[in-house]
Order: C-alpha cells, then sequence, then structure tokens
C-alpha cells in the first residue's frame, strides 16, 4: 500500500510536540514551585508557633514623673510558648515591667481546656498588676457556650478585667487611668459602650489608657474621647504580610485594612498601639511572613 504524506503535516505535529514539551516543563515547575512555597509557608507556621519578636514603642507625656514600662500580651489563643509558657513569663519577668495589659483573645471558642491561660495570668500577676478587657472568642465563650464562670477564672487568676469599666492605678508617684470598653463594631451600643464612654470621667491628669479587643472600634467611635493611648488587638498583623503593602486581610474591613499591626495616629491626636498578638485562630488561616508579637511601651517624661 502506497503511503502519502499530506503537506505541512510533519510540520505540525512537530510543532504541537514542542508544545506538548514546553507546557510539560511549565507544569512541572509549577508544581516544584508549589511544593516549595506550601512548604516553606507550613515551616514558617511551625517556626510561629514557638517563636516570637519583642517589639519596643516609645511615648511620652507630661503626665509621668518618671519610665512607666508597659507589655502586651494579646491574642494567644492558648498557645503555649516553653512548658507551661515559661519562655513567655522569662522574657516578661526579665523586662521587669509595671503593668501588664491583655486586651483579649487567651481562648479559643471551640478548646474547652484553657487552664493554660489561667496558669500564665497567675504567673503574670505575679510579676506586675494585670488588666485586661474581653476578645471576641471570650465573649462568644461565655454567651454562646453558656461559660459564664469565664470572667471569674480569670479574676481569681489575678487578671482585672475592665467590662465597660475604669479604674486607677498607681505606679510610683503616677497615676494611670485604665479604661476597658466591650463591644464589636456593629455592638458598640448593645454591649453598653457608648452609654459607658460618654458618661466616664477621664481624669485630665492622669495619664489615660484605653482597652478594646476590636481595633476599629477607635475610629470613629472610641476617638472622639479623650485619652492618651489606646490598646487593640485582634487583626493578627492583617495574618499574611505582604512586602511594601503591609497586612492583608481583617475581618472588619477585608482585604488590605488600615488597622493591622503597629502604632497609629488618631483624629484627635490621641495613639493607638495594636498588637500583632502571639496566636493563631485555629486550625486556619496560619500567620505568613508576619511573626507573632509581644509589645513593650516605655511612657517617658517630657
Amino acid at each position: 500500500m502506497k503511503t502519502v504524506t499530506v503537506p505541512g503535516t510533519t510540520k505540525a505535529a512537530k510543532r504541537n510536540h514542542r508544545f506538548l514539551r514546553i507546557l510539560i516543563r511549565i507544569l512541572i515547575i509549577a508544581v516544584l514551585l508549589a511544593v516549595f512555597i506550601c512548604a516553606a509557608v507550613l515551616g514558617y507556621s511551625r517556626y510561629t508557633q514557638t517563636h516570637y519578636e519583642i517589639s519596643f514603642y516609645q511615648e511620652s507625656s507630661r503626665k509621668v514623673s518618671s519610665n512607666i514600662r508597659i507589655i502586651v500580651v494579646s491574642d494567644l489563643h492558648n498557645r503555649e510558648y516553653g512548658e507551661h509558657n515559661g519562655t513567655l513569663v522569662s522574657d516578661i519577668r526579665a523586662m521587669k515591667p509595671d503593668l501588664i495589659l491583655l486586651p483579649g483573645d487567651m481562648v479559643i471558642l471551640d478548646e474547652e481546656d484553657y487552664r493554660p491561660m489561667l496558669d500564665l495570668v497567675s504567673e503574670l500577676s505575679g510579676i506586675a498588676p494585670c488588666y485586661g478587657v474581653l476578645g471576641n472568642h471570650e465573649s462568644e465563650r461565655i454567651y454562646y457556650r453558656d461559660d459564664r464562670e469565664l470572667p471569674a477564672k480569670f479574676e481569681n487568676a489575678g487578671l482585672k478585667l475592665l467590662r465597660n469599666a475604669s479604674e486607677n492605678v498607681r505606679i510610683g508617684n503616677d497615676t494611670i487611668q485604665l479604661i476597658g470598653v466591650e463591644g464589636t463594631t456593629h455592638g458598640f451600643e448593645a454591649y453598653g459602650g457608648r452609654a459607658f464612654m460618654d458618661q466616664c470621667v477621664i481624669d485630665p491628669s492622669a495619664y489615660s489608657i484605653l482597652m478594646a479587643h476590636i481595633p476599629v472600634l477607635f475610629e470613629p467611635q472610641l476617638s472622639a474621647y479623650d485619652f492618651d493611648l489606646g490598646i487593640a488587638g485582634h487583626v493578627h498583623g492583617g495574618i499574611v504580610k505582604l512586602p511594601f503593602l503591609g497586612g492583608l486581610y481583617s475581618a472588619e474591613e477585608g482585604l488590605f485594612p488600615r488597622f493591622t499591626m503597629g502604632r497609629y495616629i488618631l483624629q484627635k491626636q490621641q495613639k493607638l498601639i495594636i498588637s500583632g498578638g502571639l496566636g493563631d485562630s485555629k486550625p486556619f488561616p496560619p500567620r505568613i511572613n508576619n511573626m507573632p508579637e509581644l509589645v513593650v511601651i516605655d511612657i517617658n517624661k517630657y
């Protein structure tokens, strides 16, 4: 039988074969790159479960006569650094704080055993006075899981919870007014935050620190009030930190939120410091390019 060769068929077959080889190479490279990225993310995620960075902030005020050091322990989510949080406790003790603030989310909604967090508070309260507010995970455990004893457990461990409350703390010759507000972005009135703040008397001679777990509460709601320094957590530094762009996401602001972590200036020139937090919201999503953070604030006289 005579074979008939159609002109151009061989060339087309060669082109298709070459294209297929290029496509296979691209797919192999893509798979290898994906495996590498997944391994890097997994390795980084494991690293952040046992390591954190310490960030130092300097504030100044005429309302203090000497340096006051405050440490912020935020969003641990039941995580332990070292056996029984020994590493974290040791670092905090070594920095000799005058005051330790815990702006919420020590626990996780769906994890029943948060005894390690109570033990941590007990250790920290032996170092310096501990004050805090409830985070959304504590509030959800109280109201959705009927864990009504949670606030008393933390109080008995040594944490003074400021639930729409204010308290003056004497440090040396200085008075620090601590104010704690509860609520969410849509529940500021429902949780009593606005009614409390409207009647709260902020002492102009004391250095006033306002704590609220969720940072977007500070603008516009809380920035209308005359405090010196705001403290918040909740957003975990934006979860994924992109080079040159910052945090990727927060539940309240969506993609590329304004409030992620660091120091901000509010509308009446109040300062706001947002902790990147020390834990993750288990089981997902993990931190990427975003180390857990222990915050140290030094307030100096000027």
